[in-house]
C-alpha cells in the first residue's frame, strides 16, 4: 500500500484534460521542432557554402561524380523496363 500513496515527482506534467490544451501542448512541440530542424538546415548550409568556396574544384569534381552516379541508375532503371534480350541483339 505504501506504493500506492507515494507522489509523482513534481517534474511530471499532468495530462490535459481538455482538447485544447492537448492540441496546444502538440503544437508547441512542433513549432519547437522545426524551429531547431530550420536551425540545422542552415548551419548544414553554411558549411556547404564555405567548403564550396574554400575548394571550389573539388565540389566541381563531386558534382559530377554524383551525376555521372545518378544517370548510369537512371539509364540502368530505364533498361529495367524493356524486354530482355540477348547479348548479340544489344550490339545490333
Amino acid at each position: 500500500m505504501e506504493y500506492a500513496q507515494t507522489k509523482a515527482p513534481s517534474n511530471v506534467q499532468e495530462i490535459p484534460s481538455r482538447p485544447e490544451d492537448t492540441y496546444r501542448n502538440m503544437r508547441e512541440a512542433m513549432d519547437e521542432y522545426v524551429a531547431s530542424a530550420t536551425d540545422m538546415a542552415r548551419e548544414a548550409c553554411a558549411y556547404a557554402d564555405r567548403q564550396v568556396q574554400q575548394n571550389p574544384w573539388t565540389a566541381v569534381g563531386v558534382g559530377f561524380g554524383v551525376g555521372m552516379v545518378f544517370g548510369v541508375l537512371v539509364a540502368l532503371a530505364a533498361g529495367a523496363q524493356q524486354q530482355p534480350r540477348g547479348f548479340l541483339d544489344r550490339w545490333r
